[in-house]
């Protein structure tokens, strides 16, 4: 969880901590009697549409996938590839959401082309070996799903998706296994490389429902985004909305940890170097542009209304995240590169591009 996005001091972050205790990790038992007996997601194919997963199980996630990678890269004289590995995931369903509160390491650990019926027999032996402890317990909590890794190269979008034997093992699981099963997808290389956590939630269609082929699972035309994998049958399979969460002792904690150094990181995340952001600062700038074109060329329409509105005040926003961005950089030259300044260099076709269309967008203000 990118510690830039804590609330830090806010006297608003207690009173709201506490919700989040009251809403993710109390039980309903009423509650929860009404939405087994309703069935909601046998009527709705979409019907789970958020994930919301907590800092813990969210960490305990990202180590496992983590020590695949490293153990991976020891084999064969350190020149290995990462491995994929997967676990179980514990929580609770509750009105149109899947609450993750726990996750659990499975040892089993590969390459998808490897991974054999023997591998996935006892990964159900697990898994049923654990819901039986848990309910001799007494807990509240379940087996809800299952994680695994993608630990491909990272690239201008991330590796989270589900392939074709992904996609077959999320359905039978749907099909079987508890209600609101759910499927979660961990990119470890782009979380270290990007300093975020890369993780996404899915779910299976029903057999026989269709959406259409150019309906990408997170609801966008595959037309828009081409250099996204989505596997081999992206028409099968949605994406949930993913959100991440914390107790209020959980952000206690990270408050203190992060209370000395949270200006370091900051400054060091500087994004003016990432491509991926600079990709899409220019689509937001371009759409930012056409919006300004439309007022400027039908005032009469346009004047005073929600619309151009909303395109003047993403104009001030994008302007506002670029100042801040560049002012960022220059901070982390000077501190962290000794006031030395780079030479002069010839600009890319990108920055170019950028340039070009910031002039067009600052001419129409």
């Amino acid at each position: 969880i990118d510690l830039g996005q804590q609330r830090g001091a806010d006297p608003s972050a207690h009173r709201m901590d506490k919700q989040v205790d009251t809403k993710f990790f109390g039980h309903d038992a009423t509650e929860h009697e009404k939405i087994m007996e309703e069935e909601a997601w046998k009527k709705q194919p979409k019907h789970f549409s958020k994930c919301r997963i907590s800092a813990l199980a969210a960490m305990k996630m990202l180590k496992h996938t983590l020590a695949g990678v490293k153990k991976g890269r020891a084999r064969d004289g350190g020149k290995g590839l990462p491995l994929e590995v997967m676990g179980l995931m514990l929580g609770v369903i509750k009105p149109n959401s899947v609450i993750v509160l726990d996750s659990l390491p499975l040892p089993c650990d590969g390459f998808e082309s490897e991974w054999d019926v023997k591998i996935s027999d006892r990964a159900t032996m697990l898994m049923l070996d654990v819901q039986n402890r848990m309910e001799e317990k007494g807990s509240t909590e379940r087996v809800i799903g299952w994680y695994h890794s993608h630990p491909f190269e990272v690239g201008v979008y991330n590796n989270c998706f589900l392939s074709a034997i992904d996609l077959s093992t999320q359905s039978n699981y749907q099909k079987a296994g508890p209600a609101g099963w759910t499927g979660v997808v961990v990119d470890p290389m782009r979380c270290v490389a990007k300093s975020k956590l890369e993780m996404s939630a899915f779910r299976a269609y029903p057999d026989g429902f269709t959406v259409g082929k150019d309906v990408a699972p997170d609801g966008e035309s595959i037309r828009e985004t081409p250099g996204k994998n989505w596997g081999t049958y992206p028409e099968k399979y949605y994406q949930l909305e993913t959100s991440f969460f914390m107790s209020s002792i959980a952000r206690s904690t990270m408050d203190l940890f992060s209370k000395d150094s949270l200006w370091i990181r900051i400054i060091a995340n500087s994004k003016m170097d990432d491509e991926e952001y600079s990709g899409k600062i220019i689509k937001r700038m371009t759409k930012a542009s056409t919006k300004l074109t439309t007022a400027n060329s039908f005032p009469e329409k346009v004047k005073d209304t929600p619309k151009s509105d909303t395109s003047q005040s993403e104009t001030a926003k994008i302007a506002h995240d670029l100042c801040k961005e560049h002012t960022l950089g220059i901070l982390r030259n000077i501190l962290f590169l000794g006031c030395q300044c780079r030479p002069k260099r010839r600009q890319t076709e990108r920055e170019d591009k950028q340039m070009d269309v910031c002039e067009s967008v600052d001419t129409k203000v």
